[in-house]
């Protein structure tokens, strides 16, 4: 064998190390870790009907758990009355345990709010095998809330609560006009390619070299844009109300991206509305604020959602 065969060998070998190792990084960006609910809102106290409905573009049955307005100040009827849709993070399902999800329902429910919680896809009841990173997860949550005004929400007074990778979609989605009234994002990355790299670090560094594979192949394979993975990106044009809430001490979504969405929503460290729309909480971790913080957090969160959900 010559020397121009052993070198477009070489060449050969190596593209196609290189495709299968983006292959693969783009492969794990689809992972969904399917684990059922344990508990429902009976396990607070909640009254509720199990429900299902479609995603948005009607391929994937999502399940769920309706609980209609409870407290002392709820509406008579669904039009009158306000809603929060509850968007899980990854690796959970609707009642969310780690933050917290049933427990943050009772007590939304008891300041007169009605709730909708429900599984993603490829995560708890809900069908599908895999997952987007938030990209077709925007379906799901566009599902959900054309299921309520189905049942006779108005749209306006639809407000919507997402954690961690819900937080992420929350924001994306609801950054079109009329499609909900109010977001609290809890814990969001504020754009995939930047906690891409962040997470190739250590011994996964050399993997920074295979991340432009990566993003071809995602969207070959999947059909997935990465680059369209990015909150910080779509909320900052948007005039939908958002706060943003994200623990000082997040170790798997770095507090920089709560700065970053609070610059792109004009409430940086030199803004006056700082306070009101991003609340970086001292000592606490990913969707923990809830867990540490609870009366303060219920406060915080009702309060935005009884000023934007008005009739």
């Amino acid at each position: 064998m010559g020397w121009v065969s052993r070198i477009a060998l070489i060449g050969a070998a190596a593209a196609g190390a290189y495709v299968a190792v983006s292959a693969g990084m783009a492969a794990g960006m689809t992972r969904a870790v399917r684990i059922r609910p344990e508990d429902d809102p009976s396990t607070v106290g909640l009254e509720f009907s199990d429900v299902s409905f479609r995603s948005r573009d009607g391929e994937l049955q999502l399940s769920g758990w309706l609980i209609p307005p409870q407290g002392e100040h709820s509406a008579p009827d669904p039009a009158s009355s306000r809603w929060i849709v509850m968007v899980h993070g990854f690796g959970t399902n609707r009642a969310n345990p780690a933050a917290g999800g049933l427990g943050l329902a009772r007590d939304l429910s008891d300041r007169g709010f009605g709730l909708l919680m429900f599984d993603l896809r490829g995560c708890g009841d809900s069908g599908g095998d895999s997952g987007s990173v938030g990209f077709y997860e925007r379906l799901d949550l566009l599902g959900a809330l054309d299921f309520l005004v189905a049942a006779g929400a108005d749209r306006g007074r639809v407000g919507v609560h997402g954690s961690s990778l819900g937080a992420a979609v929350a924001l994306m989605t609801c950054a079109n006009p009329g499609t909900a009234a109010a977001v609290v994002a809890d814990s969001s990355f504020a754009d995939l390619t930047i906690r891409v790299r962040e997470s190739l670090t250590g011994s996964r560094r050399p993997l920074y070299l295979f991340t432009p594979g990566m993003e071809i192949m995602a969207r070959l394979m999947y059909g997935l844009d990465v680059k369209e993975v990015s909150p910080a990106r779509m909320i900052a044009a948007t005039e939908t109300p958002v706060f943003i809430v994200h623990g000082e001490n997040d170790e798997m979504v770095p507090v920089r991206h709560a700065r970053i969405l609070g610059r792109a929503i004009g409430a940086d460290a030199q803004s006056p509305v700082l306070g009101r729309r991003v609340w970086i909480i001292p000592g606490t971790g990913h969707v923990q604020g809830y867990r540490t913080r609870r009366a303060e957090y219920v406060n915080r969160v009702a309060g935005f959602f009884d000023r934007h959900l008005a009739a």
